[in-house]
């Protein structure tokens, strides 16, 4: 079959053009290195990793075969082989001692892998906790099955584009003032990310809450198209500030931006689920101790004072 030298030209052209853009200046980036770690100690999968390198790298050609070559060259594995059975043993251990005596398996595997940097596979975090702590776990998993129930439909346009902000109270004990530990947070309702999370002896004034949001505003130079709350009085300076900008912005109908319903169809209560199961249960049982034992009166102001002192400024 014979080709015409403009068929031919135009061949060796688009090939000259993409050879152009192979280039080796990645395997001098120690940034390109460092995020490859953390995308596997964080447990993502390949096309996950893509998707961040994309975006993020976009002066370096991408595909699934140039990942697998990229994590060769830097001798990154996703699982470790060097890593004992020992070091193992001792983090899960540690773990179990505290407040990840309330984790599954899976929970407990993707914890060992971002804090302990152990890239082990997941049956190995199993057959740990097993020898460690059988009945513990064959309890959680029954616990989970028991509480597995059919999950209605939420549909939305993606990032940003609806926040869900909710209090949170679980810790606070008899009558929310037991102890100084009231929380708010905010949850990307796409995503699931948590963008801020604020603890502090109320969370119900609305001056405190709008500081919050505005500060997070401030930081992110990001607002969310809706904000999914409460309607309390708590988020009445947040509900304002939030429909104003959006007006400044040119929004057809700002104040239907703002929306409001129940805390049971909130995106956010979903997270606070999570929370209490896999971390607060455990400091409930030590902040009991300490009142049951007397060591911490609820009426005194002194002892609430120091308690605050104690947790979060030492």
């Amino acid at each position: 079959m014979l080709f015409s030298r403009e068929f031919l030209a135009r061949k060796m052209a688009i090939v000259a053009h993409k050879t152009y853009f192979r280039n080796d200046k990645w395997k001098e980036d120690t940034k390109l290195r460092e995020d490859l770690v953390q995308y596997i100690s964080q447990g993502l999968r390949r096309h996950e990793i893509l998707d961040f390198l994309e975006r993020d790298y976009r002066q370096y050609t991408w595909s699934l075969r140039s990942l697998d070559r990229r994590y060769k060259y830097f001798r990154i594995q996703r699982h470790d082989e060097a890593v004992t059975i020992d070091q193992l043993r001792s983090a899960v251990k540690n773990e179990l001692d505290g407040p990840g005596k309330l984790l599954g398996y899976r929970a407990m595997h993707a914890k060992i892998r971002q804090e302990y940097h152990l890239h082990v596979p997941r049956h190995a975090v199993h057959n740990v906790m097993y020898d460690l702590d059988a009945e513990g776990l064959e309890n959680r998993a029954l616990a989970n099955r028991k509480r597995e129930r059919l999950c209605g439909n939420f549909m939305t346009k993606g990032p940003n584009w609806v926040h869900s902000l909710d209090g949170h109270a679980k810790l606070m004990g008899y009558q929310k003032s037991t102890f100084p530990l009231a929380i708010y947070g905010c949850l990307d309702s796409a995503s699931r990310k948590l963008l801020w999370l604020k603890i502090w002896t109320t969370n119900s004034d609305p001056k405190i809450i709008g500081r919050w949001y505005f500060e997070h505003l401030y930081e992110t130079k990001v607002i969310a198209q809706n904000l999914r709350i409460d309607k309390g009085t708590e988020t009445g300076e947040m509900s304002t500030m939030h429909a104003f900008l959006m007006s400044e912005l040119g929004a057809e109908d700002p104040v239907s931006s703002v929306v409001f319903g129940p805390s049971t169809s909130n995106q956010i209560e979903r997270w606070w689920r999570e929370l209490h199961e896999r971390l607060e249960l455990y400091y409930k049982e030590q902040l009991k101790y300490l009142k049951e034992q007397l060591f911490y009166d609820s009426q005194n102001e002194n002892d609430r004072c120091a308690f605050l002192l104690e947790r979060f400024f030492r």
